[in-house]
């Protein structure tokens, strides 16, 4: 079951920690952020009946990385809050290699037009 907000939910409630977010509050980010001035498409009783669904199916599966704390509160499970932390801050050593060797190119290409 594919969701249009679900990064936006696993944001939300990796910040919330293991305490969790209520449904209510969760739904009324989402509508804060994805609604505006000519966003007439998002309803928030259509929101949280989406949302409310879509949490409650995915904390019934096994692999499903949100659990029900209790009647209307969800969270992250714990280990999968850990795996996001260590995924994040790990830097990338290609990154480093290859602006390194633009740098040279471009001094090479500025100096070719002086």
């Amino acid at each position: 079951m594919k969701n249009i907000y679900h990064s936006d939910i696993m944001d939300m409630l990796l910040k919330s920690g293991k305490e969790g977010m209520s449904l209510r509050m969760l739904t009324r980010r989402l509508y804060n952020i994805h609604s505006g001035i000519f966003a007439h498409d998002v309803v928030f009783p259509n929101l949280y009946n989406q949302v409310r669904r879509y949490l409650w199916y995915q904390s019934q599966q096994r692999h499903s990385p949100f659990i029900r704390l209790r009647w209307g509160q969800y969270a992250l499970k714990q280990d999968v809050a850990v795996q996001l932390d260590i995924f994040i801050d790990m830097p990338k050593e290609d990154d480093n290699k290859t602006s390194k060797s633009i740098r040279k190119d471009d001094s090479r290409q500025l100096l070719l037009f002086n």
